[in-house]
């Protein structure tokens, strides 16, 4: 996505200009569509002199406010991941009823591992091919 500092709108995808006002982004573009710095006067591989208008620059002291901003989200959601993990940790560190759970769904799972492994391998190989993603023929028309 990117926003457009002229009409103040959101245009989806990784385009070249706005779709509402038609500025582009940071660039010229010649008729050919090459791109060329918000400086030419010239397209660089064409040679053409009809280059579109960029929208205005974002202002310097916005540059780090739209970092921020954007880095915002993930770092909340990672202080909220650690902030679990924590809670958690001290849930199986302090109540010896987490810690029998935890130990019994350990020891249920090795047995049923240990199971698995003495399986023929034929079998082993069927419950794998449970989790597998299909193979996509390649020869489809």
């Amino acid at each position: 996505m990117r926003y457009c500092h002229y009409c103040h709108k959101t245009t989806t995808g990784d385009p070249l200009f706005c779709h509402f006002c038609g500025f582009t982004y940071d660039a010229k573009l010649c008729p050919g569509r090459h791109i060329n710095p918000r400086w030419a006067t010239v397209c660089s591989q064409c040679g053409s002199r009809e280059l579109s208008t960029p929208a205005p620059r974002v202002p310097w002291w916005l540059k780090p406010l739209l970092l921020a901003g954007s880095l915002l989200p993930g770092v909340l959601v990672a202080l909220l991941l650690v902030m679990v993990a924590i809670g958690l940790l001290q849930a199986v560190l302090t109540n010896q009823a987490v810690q029998a759970q935890l130990m019994a769904t350990v020891l249920i799972l090795a047995v049923l591992w240990w199971l698995f492994l003495l399986l023929p391998h034929f079998i082993q190989n069927m419950f794998r091919s449970l989790w597998r993603k299909p193979k996509k023929d390649r020869h489809q028309h």
